[in-house]
């Protein structure tokens, strides 16, 4: 069994279900002590209770990363239980519309904005200061291939709030590197979870066609991924964009 991360205490946003959870099992199996977060506290308690069913190590602290309340008692809850924090994986994202951005309303634009890309920022701002008090650590934000391509009319803003995260990342890189911090940024391809569970069978057969690979990612996928850069096997990684989508994003005349 890999123990790349044992005895680390990490922190884990979104992370009750799709690629979120599958980096919560990921860790946890690899040592780590896990804090489970999400908006609603039953789903936050049944991840808790499948990974302590397992023998592993997790507690529950719901949290509504868009408020900056909810996001500081998620951070005080974390130090409360284990006195530190060695890693942050921001995963907790929404994509509540597809439009153009000429029939967005301001509400809309602010609050994608605040979720994914503020709220972000709000999170690194409480926890780095603890990577670096113990000794350093990793911060993994989970983007999206939508940020390095502009989509034809329908999921701009979804896309302008990743590519924000990602140059978040790299100035975070460039600014907490002294202090043995590093951030990195996984963006995934089309993943086999809840989000494209209503997408058509026909559009996700092209969506395989179209990848050199020929299928897409499961989050176990994006999961190992996310262990790498965690571990101290990227422990001279920092401040990179890591393109996980099997491909498909080399193909620029689809």
């Amino acid at each position: 069994m890999n123990r790349a991360l044992e005895s680390k205490v990490a922190l884990i946003t979104g992370s009750t279900r799709g690629i979120g959870l599958s980096i919560a099992q990921s860790f946890a199996r690899a040592g780590a002590r896990i804090i489970i977060s999400s908006r609603k506290a039953e789903a936050c308690a049944r991840v808790r209770d499948s990974l302590v069913a397992e023998g592993l190590e997790a507690i529950a602290l719901p949290c509504h990363v868009g408020k900056p309340e909810e996001l500081q008692r998620l951070v005080d809850g974390t130090i409360q239980a284990y006195g530190r924090l060695d890693l942050v994986v921001a995963n907790a994202a929404l994509n509540p519309v597809l439009a153009p951005l000429q029939e967005l309303t301001e509400e809309t634009w602010s609050r994608v904005l605040d979720v994914n890309l503020t709220s972000t920022w709000r999170l690194a701002k409480l926890t780095l200061p603890h990577l670096a008090a113990g000794g350093g650590g990793a911060m993994v934000l989970i983007s999206s291939i939508a940020s390095l391509i502009a989509s034809r009319g329908d999921g701009g803003i979804y896309a302008i709030s990743k590519a924000g995260e990602n140059h978040l990342a790299r100035q975070l890189a460039m600014e907490w590197g002294r202090r043995n911090v590093r951030v990195n940024v996984i963006a995934p391809g089309a993943t086999r979870t809840d989000m494209i569970r209503n997408v058509p069978a026909e559009t996700i057969a092209l969506l395989e066609r179209r990848t050199p690979l020929g299928r897409l990612a499961e989050p176990a996928d994006i999961a190992a991924i996310a262990l790498f850069l965690a571990s101290d096997a990227a422990r001279h990684v920092t401040g990179q964009v890591l393109v996980a989508d099997g491909g498909f994003t080399l193909d620029a005349a689809r």
